[in-house]
């Protein structure tokens, strides 16, 4: 008797089972969202900032009727005029509803710094129960990097420049940055330079990438060794010294570059847009770069020095190619820079 009833209880079991897989199997199909960014079918974009992106999307209840769509912007509000719901004279009795916008209108600035944006768009039709989609848009607003191979020589190579501009791979010689106006130095980044024991301390030994100025009490820049040494005297530019303040390592009063190496965690290959771009991984040694190295470099210029609260930001990733040291060698990099900087 027991085990009847055991069977008995397993086929109703069995039976319950039944019934919810055919409920199942007989659920209504979903809505689809289709939508185009800037005429194709996809749900990402990149653009470059201030491109123009337009946004059309098809909802559509593939059963039944529409019952409320709606689109919210990257904070999670809605968009004028949503949600649309089955009793909205727009959407009566509706099966399919599309609708157009321009995304720049709910970007900040209208798109023209870097950022990335989401809209999320959601479909509900009518049918019983109830089915749903629903997608996000993703809007990346970025700079392609800008690729190059780049030589600098160290301060007596009389073959290569020493001075660089990342951000367009100008190189400049000593002769030419004493021939510039602070207005035009400012535009310069980075300066290679290799010392020896007989002429800075033992600390900036080996080669380094060095800010023509440092603007933090802590940075080591090209303007302080060549006025802090006297050995490096000729290397000095004159036209810096009106930016030097008293202090140690060379304060200035210009909101010059500060420049920050790190290591990156990944191939220079894998670097495409300027988003991809972020400060690399701390330096356990303070010698660098080194030969086959892959590094992250961020430049800061503060725009409103002293304040050192307020600054634009600028990133760029290079590989070490060729290096031949001492202070008539050079410096081959791979460099792949972001164009502007970021706001």
């Amino acid at each position: 008797m027991r085990t009847r009833n055991y069977l008995l209880i397993i086929c109703l079991f069995l039976t319950f089972c039944q019934g919810c897989i055919k409920e199942l199997h007989e659920l209504p199909p979903r809505p689809s969202l289709v939508v185009k960014l800037n005429g194709i079918e996809k749900d990402s974009i990149i653009v470059a900032p201030g491109e123009e992106i337009k946004i059309d999307i098809d909802f559509i209840a593939n059963q039944g009727t529409i019952q409320e769509l709606y689109i919210k912007d990257n904070a999670g509000v809605y968009l004028k005029g949503f949600p649309l719901t089955m009793d909205s004279t727009e959407l009566q009795n509706k099966s399919q509803y599309s609708y157009s916008f321009r995304a720049n209108d709910y970007l900040p600035e209208g798109g023209s710094h870097y950022q990335t944006y989401n809209f999320q768009v959601v479909c509900k039709d009518n049918n019983q129960p109830k089915q749903l989609i629903n997608k996000t848009i993703t809007i990346l607003i970025a700079d392609e990097l800008k690729s190059y191979t780049v030589t600098l020589g160290a301060q007596a190579n009389t073959e290569h420049g020493h001075f660089l501009k990342f951000s367009t791979g100008e190189v400049f010689t000593l002769e030419q940055a004493r021939q510039m106006s602070m207005e035009e130095l400012q535009e310069i980044e980075l300066c290679y330079f290799y010392g020896e024991d007989d002429e800075v301390t033992s600390y900036y030994r080996e080669q380094q990438l060095y800010p023509l100025l440092g603007t933090h009490n802590s940075s080591v820049s090209w303007g302080y060794l060549s006025n802090e040494f006297a050995a490096l005297t000729p290397y000095k530019i004159n036209t810096l010294d009106e930016a030097i303040t008293a202090g140690g390592y060379a304060q200035n009063k210009f909101g010059f570059i500060q420049a920050t190496i790190t290591a990156s965690p990944k191939y220079i290959e894998d670097y495409k847009y300027s988003t991809d771009l972020k400060r690399g991984v701390s330096l356990t040694e303070a010698t660098h770069p080194t030969l086959e190295g892959i590094y992250i470099i961020t430049l800061q210029k503060f725009t409103e020095w002293p304040n050192r609260d307020i600054y634009n930001s600028n990133f760029a990733v290079f590989r070490v190619k060729e290096l031949v040291p001492g202070k008539a060698g050079y410096i081959t990099l791979e460099v792949k820079a972001s164009p502007e900087y970021l706001y």
